[in-house]
C-alpha cells in the first residue's frame, strides 16, 4: 500500500470525507436553480427523533436514514458496516448533527460559495446515471432522490465553505512551510516487498512473509538493482504493488501527501536518481528511486495547490470545532438499539466515522 490510509477518530477527520465526496462527485442538480438547494432532508422534524442538542436542535430517524442512504453510495466500502455495527452508525449520527449545527452558521456569502460549489460538482449528474450502471444500480436500490443528493452535497458543501471562511493566508502560507512534503509532486520508481495481502473480497488480512523474509527480499533486489538490474524486469519479479509493478515500479508526477508518511519523506529526501536503503512500513518493505521533483516556494504555488493547502488548514479548524465546541450542544443519540447479537461483518474494522479513504490515492499494494 502506498496510499496513506489516514486512520484517525472520526472526529479529526470529518472534514476528508466532505472533500472526498465534493472532490469525486459527479452527481448533477437535475434542473435544479443554485437557490433552490435545501440544507434538510425529507423528514427533517417529523417522526421519531433519534438525537437532539442544545436550543431544540434535533434529528428524526427519516431525514438520517436519507442522509445514510447517500453516504451509503459515496462510500460504499462501508455500507454494510452501518446497519450491522451500532457505534458505527451512532459516530455518523453525531457527524450527521455537527454538520446541521455548523451550517446553521454560515453566512450568506458561505451559503452562496456552497451553492456555486454543489452545481459545479453536480452537472453531470444525469449523464454519470445513464454511462455508470453500478451508479445507477446503487441510487436505485438505496431510493435515493434527486433532492437527496443534491441536499447531501449541498450539506457538505456548505461545511467545506464555511470551515475555508476561516483560514487566514498567514495560516494558509503557514502549513505550507512547515508541510512542503504533502503538496510536491514527484515522480519516483518503487518495489514494495509485503508481509501481509488482504483478500479482495472479504477483506481479511493473511500474512505473506514474515518481517525477516521480506526484509531478506527486498535487500536481494537491492543488490540486482546496485548491479545495474532492469526495473521493469525487477518490479514484475519482486514488487507486492499491483498499481506500479507492471510499468517497473514507477509512480509519475503523483502528490507526494498522497502516500503513507514513511514513504513520503524517503521521496522528498533522497537524492534525486540514487537507489535508497530500504523503507520498512506497517505492511513491508520500499526500496525508493527519486526520478524527479521540483520544490516550489509558497508564492510558486498554481491555485489548485494553493487551494489544496488551504483546505487542510480547514481541516484543523474542523478538528478544533469537534473537540472544543460540539460538547457544548449537548449532543444526545437515541438510536433504538440493534437486534441482539449484531457486529461488525467478519474480517472487518470497525472504522471510525470519517476514515475512507480519498478516491484519487495511489493504488492499494495488497
Amino acid at each position: 500500500m502506498l496510499q496513506s490510509s489516514r486512520k484517525s477518530a472520526w472526529r479529526r477527520s470529518a472534514l476528508l470525507v466532505i472533500s472526498v465526496v465534493l472532490a469525486t462527485t459527479v452527481m448533477a442538480a437535475c434542473g435544479k436553480k443554485n437557490d433552490d438547494y435545501s440544507l434538510e432532508f425529507a423528514g427533517a422534524g417529523k417522526g421519531d427523533v433519534v438525537a437532539t442538542y442544545k436550543d431544540g436542535g434535533k434529528v428524526t430517524a427519516e431525514e438520517f436514514d436519507n442522509y445514510l442512504s447517500v453516504f451509503k453510495i459515496m462510500q460504499p466500502t462501508y455500507a454494510q458496516i452501518i446497519d450491522a455495527y451500532q457505534p458505527f452508525k451512532q459516530q455518523l449520527l453525531e457527524q450527521f448533527v455537527s454538520y446541521k449545527i455548523i451550517a446553521a452558521q454560515a453566512t450568506d456569502d458561505t451559503l452562496e460559495k456552497a451553492r456555486e460549489d454543489v452545481a459545479t460538482q453536480m452537472k453531470d449528474y444525469e449523464t454519470a446515471l445513464k454511462d455508470n450502471p453500478d451508479l445507477k444500480t446503487a441510487v436505485d436500490e438505496q431510493k435515493v432522490s434527486d433532492d437527496d443528493m443534491s441536499t447531501y452535497v449541498m450539506l457538505t458543501a456548505t461545511v467545506v465553505s464555511h470551515m475555508n471562511s476561516k483560514v487566514t493566508d498567514e495560516e494558509t502560507k503557514a502549513e505550507y512551510e512547515k508541510n512542503t512534503a504533502n503538496y510536491t509532486t514527484i515522480s519516483a520508481r518503487h518495489i514494495l516487498v509485503s508481509t501481509t495481502t488482504q483478500d479482495q473480497t472479504t477483506g481479511e488480512e493473511k500474512e505473506l512473509r514474515t518481517k525477516e523474509e521480506a526484509l531478506k527480499r527486498i535487500n536481494e533486489v537491492k543488490e540486482k538493482l546496485k548491479a545495474g538490474g532492469d526495473w521493469t524486469a525487477l518490479a514484475k519479479e519482486y514488487s507486492d504493488d499491483p498499481g506500479s509493478n507492471q510499468k517497473g515500479g514507477l509512480y509519475e508526477n503523483e502528490v507526494a501527501g498522497k502516500w503513507v508518511e514513511e514513504f513520503k519523506q524517503a521521496a522528498f529526501k533522497q537524492e534525486i536518481g540514487v537507489l535508497g536503503e530500504p523503507i520498512e512500513v506497517e505492511y513491508g518493505y520500499h526500496l525508493i528511486q527519486v526520478e524527479k521533483r521540483e520544490v516550489k516556494t509558497f508564492d510558486q504555488l498554481d491555485e489548485a495547490t494553493k487551494e489544496s493547502v488551504k483546505n487542510a488548514v480547514a481541516y484543523t479548524h474542523m478538528d478544533k470545532f469537534m473537540t472544543d465546541e460540539l460538547p457544548g450542544y449537548e449532543v444526545k443519540v437515541t438510536l433504538p438499539e440493534p437486534p441482539a447479537g449484531t457486529d461488525a461483518p467478519a474480517g472487518t474494522d470497525a472504522p471510525a466515522a470519517t476514515d475512507a479513504p480519498a478516491a484519487t490515492e495511489a493504488p492499494a499494494a495488497e
